[in-house]
């Protein structure tokens, strides 16, 4: 692995982890573990794997319970709407899916710390399964290994394996959301496997409309939207580019506003907006530099060429520009390591744009490097297409 994809990994599996580590373990706790993280990361691509099919599948099993259990386990005890004590999060996603189950909005409803719900609808139609089952903490256990058997897809079992480990032991903050029901793992998954598929998929009208859902989650997923048209436009022609995208902002539209049309002083993720405005008391228009920074860096990674792996890179770099924004302009401290756990909207873009760096040497190469093709010219490569 080459030292600016180890860096981007670590960087991954860190920075949204110290305000965590940083809470139980003091400075010192949190300085040794981002030098243990750094370790992980140069050993990982080389963990030893089994050989045989049989065994990998075991031990990806096993991998697997050790997350459930983990819930299982913990997850009851701090779920006890207690302030200070677990996380409103898996609230505000039961609270949001059950209110439209049965037919109303969910921005009439608070958590029971009396939060607003911030996020867009789409969280809540993909969560609505989970909370029917029992609790929206379930995405989780859901996400978490749909995320890596598509690692698996693009490279191999090996990388699967090796990434998973990794995140689970060198990013604490994967597992306090396991345990607490926080949904941004979850939330991000999900975006970026939709984008996965499609690009993968020659349904992609039908891959667009349920990447209309998950956009429509968070706004900042929003500003991905022109990085998929550039892709599409690159790899398929403008034409399917048109269409995808068409299907994307149709579904997302049709979801965000007729609840915001319909109290428009009620819906929440107006006030999460406040995550940027903040800023302002430090500079005049700080949180909207910000916004536009975001999309003028969208705009400018879309017209680049772009292989699958440069396009997840390009989706991380646009989540990660407002962390790091609000990380300097919160200055040090709690803060602004409070601030770096937003990072999370970018770790599992980063996690699947160097994925093939954790896959055995000797195998096929990653099929997340495809080439890059022109919307005019004729393919420099053609890409392996799937349903």
């Amino acid at each position: 692995m080459n030292t600016i994809a180890a860096a981007a990994v670590w960087l991954a599996l860190v920075a949204p982890s110290l305000f965590i580590v940083h809470k139980y373990s003091g400075t010192a706790g949190a300085a040794a573990y981002a030098a243990i993280a750094a370790l992980a990361v140069a050993a990982a691509p080389r963990l030893p794997i089994p050989r045989s099919r049989r065994g990998r599948r075991t031990v990806a099993v096993a991998t697997i319970a050790v997350i459930v259990i983990v819930f299982a386990m913990m997850y009851p005890a701090v779920n006890v709407h207690t302030p200070g004590v677990g996380s409103d999060d898996d609230d505000a996603y039961n609270t949001g899916a059950r209110a439209l189950i049965e037919g109303r909005s969910p921005y009439s409803e608070r958590t029971y710390l009396g939060n607003v719900l911030h996020q867009l609808p789409g969280a809540f139609v993909l969560a609505a399964p989970f909370v029917i089952a029992g609790t929206s903490a379930l995405q989780n256990l859901f996400w978490l290994p749909a995320f890596f058997l598509a690692v698996r897809k693009e490279t191999d079992e090996a990388a699967a394996l090796r990434l998973s480990w990794l995140v689970i032991a060198a990013s604490p903050t994967v597992l306090h959301q396991v345990i607490t029901g926080t949904g941004h793992a979850a939330n991000t998954i999900y975006v970026a496997l939709g984008l996965w598929w499609l690009t993968r998929t020659v349904h992609t009208n039908i891959a667009g409309a349920f990447w209309g859902v998950a956009v429509a989650s968070r706004a900042n997923f929003l500003l991905l939207l022109p990085l998929a048209f550039g892709w599409l436009w690159q790899h398929r022609g403008w034409r399917t580019a048109v269409a995808a995208m068409a299907f994307t902002c149709g579904v997302a539209t049709a979801l965000v506003f007729p609840f915001y049309l319909d109290d428009p002083m009620q819906f929440g993720p107006l006030e999460a907006a406040d995550r940027l405005l903040r800023f302002n008391a430090v500079f005049a228009y700080a949180g909207a530099a910000i916004g536009i920074s975001m999309a003028a860096a969208a705009g400018i990674l879309a017209c680049r060429q772009m292989d699958r792996a440069a396009l997840f890179r390009n989706c991380a770099l646009v989540q990660a520009l407002p962390v790091v924004a609000g990380v300097l302009l919160s200055g040090a401290g709690r803060l602004s390591l409070a601030y770096a756990t937003y990072g999370t909207f970018a770790a599992w873009f980063v996690f699947m744009a160097t994925a093939d760096r954790f896959a055995d040497k000797g195998t096929s190469p990653a099929r997340i490097r495809d080439a890059a093709q022109t919307a005019s010219g004729p393919p420099i490569a053609v890409d392996r297409v799937r349903t």
